[in-house]
């Protein structure tokens, strides 16, 4: 009996001490905004082929609606907007890179979408979208119905959304599949597609780059689409602190910061601050 008690007893021991190294581990593991603000800098996923949130300019700079948005994130962190990293990925190479912890956050024109939230956890949109579709001047479509014919392709990125889409809202149409908003864009401009679907920001900066040649057709594919800040789950403290930054730049204190980004990029104001201001 006392060899029986003796083993219990030890047991509980070992499984109390288990549980209070864990709980010890725990307690120190900093968080990544402790660690960013150590580091001095900011590492962020982006893609380097979204136009306008994310893309290489002429002169090969990256630049963007988000990358802009990533700026005003360093400068409230360091007073300096140059204080940032860019990991340039591919589409699915997003998750990995946040999965790994090889980046502090992502951004470049992501959906949210609750399939992705079960690998990363996102923000609160800070810019609303919808789906479009652009479409050559040359092929004469004007509507949807214009676009469902078999004699028709259009060029989709490999994600299962936008294939999904397709068979919703013109099921005839052939589907010719690609990595890049860019390879889908080049697929249209040189005739092996006479259509695209892209986030609406995407397909208007397409359109205004080339007005001779490209249309987008009016109206949604769907409803309208949220692109949010990504990151690694489980860490609270760096979450809050992004997904409050996301708030203030939306409807709070940085909402001046965010009417110039959203004005340099799309030509007009962003949605009103507060309902009340509507009112003045």
């Amino acid at each position: 009996m006392r060899r029986g008690i003796s083993h219990s007893v030890l047991a509980t021991v070992a499984v109390a001490m288990a549980i209070g190294a864990v709980t010890q581990a725990g307690a120190q593991e900093k968080s990544r905004l402790d660690l960013v603000l150590e580091r001095g800098k900011l590492i962020v996923v982006t893609m380097s082929t979204a136009p306008p949130f994310a893309f290489n300019d002429d002169k090969g700079q990256l630049v963007g609606f988000d990358i802009d948005i990533v700026r005003l994130l360093a400068t409230a962190l360091f007073k300096d907007p140059t204080k940032v990293e860019f990991v340039i990925v591919t589409a699915e190479g997003r998750w990995p890179a946040i999965e790994s912890g090889r980046a502090d956050l992502g951004v470049g024109g992501t959906t949210v979408y609750p399939d992705r939230a079960v690998r990363v956890a996102f923000t609160r949109a800070f810019i609303d979208s919808g789906i479009s579709v652009l479409v050559s001047k040359k092929a004469g479509i004007k509507s949807l119905n214009d676009l469902n014919q078999d004699k028709h392709s259009v060029a989709n990125l490999n994600n299962p959304q936008m294939a999904d889409r397709a068979k919703r809202f013109f099921p005839k149409t052939k589907v010719l599949t690609f990595d890049t908003p860019s390879a889908q864009f080049l697929a249209v401009r040189s005739g092996r597609a006479q259509a695209l679907q892209i986030d609406t920001p995407t397909a208007e900066y397409f359109a205004a780059q080339s007005k001779d040649e490209f249309d987008v057709l009016p109206g949604l594919l769907g409803a309208s689409q949220n692109n949010a800040i990504y990151l690694k789950p489980g860490d609270f403290k760096w979450w809050l602190w992004l997904d409050t930054s996301v708030g203030e730049l939306r409807s709070g204190s940085w909402y001046a910061q965010y009417t110039e980004v959203y004005q340099k990029w799309f030509g007009r104001n962003p949605p009103p601050q507060k309902f009340y201001l509507q009112q003045h």
